[in-house]
């Protein structure tokens, strides 16, 4: 029994030093490699190291994601306000040129006639009434604005101040049916009136009335402010004939007119607070 016991042992030990001896080998032949133990830990390791870098790089990932998110948001803001900076120093810039260029003309007509006083007034707000066309300034009493002002452009007449507050008043167009203007057809120097027409009011036209049947007035004929009355200095341009037509009665013609000012896209406008009356 004890032999048995004894050769056991000598086998337990001769399995030891052999097993030393391989792992010494393989140590000593395979220097890049691993040892068994290291190696087993890592096979065990592996899939659970793999499963946490892929949950780190989603998180990263998603992380990004939104970092860069914030970033396009914060940039797209910045350039939204830099657009809206940009048009409206274009917007500035297009009322400063279109002022200059009113007072450009009202220096013009003040060298033809040097008791013409104006006031440069932009244009704030439009009536939307279908029974009238007026649109509101932002110039009134405190800039020596008052009521029956005349008011126009480079171009032309526009019509007259009918309402007036410290820094705003209405001005009352030449096409609506309110507005009664004495008139002269300035090529046949025919004298008529040119008053608002609730029919021509929708297509900014107004009506030349009071013309003789045998009028000489034709298609194209230039309508200027015959001065009669005080409201309205002479020789401002009111527009150019159209049509000529027979009133229902049958006694007299009338012609329609096409103002000089396109009325609905003016910005802009002088208001001319007084002037020399001449006939």
């Amino acid at each position: 029994m004890k032999d048995v016991f004894e050769k056991k042992w000598v086998l337990i030990l001769l399995s030891a030093i052999l097993l030393s001896l391989v792992a010494m080998i393989w140590s000593a032949l395979s220097p890049s490699h691993a040892s068994p133990a290291t190696n087993l830990v890592n096979i065990l390791l592996t899939p659970i190291q793999g499963g946490v870098t892929a949950v780190t790089n989603g998180v990263q990932s998603v992380v990004d994601h939104y970092t860069e998110y914030d970033v396009l948001m914060e940039e797209n803001r910045t350039l939204r306000q830099d657009l809206a900076d940009t048009r409206g120093a274009l917007r500035d810039a297009d009322r400063a040129i279109q002022e200059n260029t009113q007072l450009r003309a009202a220096l013009d007509m003040k060298a033809r006639n040097s008791s013409f006083e104006f006031e440069s007034a932009e244009i704030i707000a439009r009536s939307h009434e279908t029974w009238s066309r007026s649109f509101t300034i932002d110039k009134g009493t405190l800039s020596g604005i008052k009521l029956d002002n005349c008011v126009l452009t480079v171009d032309g007449l526009v019509g007259y101040i009918s309402e007036v507050g410290t820094t705003w008043a209405m001005v009352t167009t030449i096409v609506d049916t309110d507005s009664q203007i004495s008139a002269i057809a300035s090529r046949t120097r025919e004298v008529a009136t040119a008053e608002g027409s609730f029919e021509l009011m929708g297509k900014n036209q107004l009506k030349l009335t009071y013309l003789d049947n045998e009028t000489k007035v034709v298609q194209g004929d230039t309508v200027e402010t015959a001065g009669f009355g005080g409201l309205f200095p002479k020789g401002l341009v009111i527009g150019s004939v159209g049509e000529i037509k027979s009133e229902t009665h049958g006694a007299s013609k009338y012609a329609v007119i096409t103002p000089a000012v396109n009325i609905s896209e003016i910005t802009q406008v002088l208001v001319l607070k007084s002037f020399t009356v001449t006939e």
